[in-house]
């Protein structure tokens, strides 16, 4: 897809490309690509990849659960990116959100050894939430936020800052 060996980080939920952009431009020796399954954000953020020129940057219409299952090989990511997933909020929903035990050890596997899961969310629900599910899933270890250099922020979260919300952010990387 690329037509060239480089780590690669994945961010599931593309959204309008800001961060997948910012990324490819920071870090010419990675590969990045977005999975988006909305397709007008899909399509946003396909004509702003292209706009851009970046070689080391795509983006692929489909499902992220999907995707990382079917896709991906065990130990072929260098990272995957998650912000601002749909929270499903509402108790009969809660079966549709992406982040779950099951998909976090699937995500796991495709990780590389010391390969990092970054994800963020407003929605105060799944954030407790996905503190409490990643200490089941053994594969994983939580680190500070602060332990390596903030990500470029996405469209949502610079949103959500202005408009003071809190935002709960997590740090995982593969056991060796």
């Amino acid at each position: 897809m690329f037509g060239r060996p480089a780590p690669l980080e994945i961010e599931i939920g593309s959204g309008k490309a800001r961060f997948l952009i910012e990324s490819a431009r920071a870090h010419p020796d990675r590969n990045f690509l977005g999975i988006e399954r909305s397709l007008s954000y899909y399509r946003i953020c396909r004509e702003r990849l292209a706009r851009s020129g970046l070689s080391n940057a795509r983006v692929l219409r489909s499902d992220g659960r999907i995707f990382v299952e079917t896709a991906l090989t065990p130990a072929s990511v260098r990272a995957f990116h998650i912000y601002f997933p749909d929270p499903w909020p509402k108790k009969k929903q809660k079966k549709r959100r992406l982040l779950d035990g099951i998909f976090l050890e699937l995500a796991a596997s495709r990780l590389e050894p010391g390969g990092l899961i970054r994800i963020a969310t407003d929605h105060a629900d799944y954030g407790v939430g996905l503190g409490a599910l990643v200490q089941t899933v053994p594969a994983l270890e939580r680190l500070d936020w602060a332990a390596l250099p903030a990500p470029p922020p996405t469209h949502y979260e610079l949103k959500y800052l202005r408009e003071g919300r809190p935002i709960w952010r997590l740090l995982l990387r593969k056991s060796s």
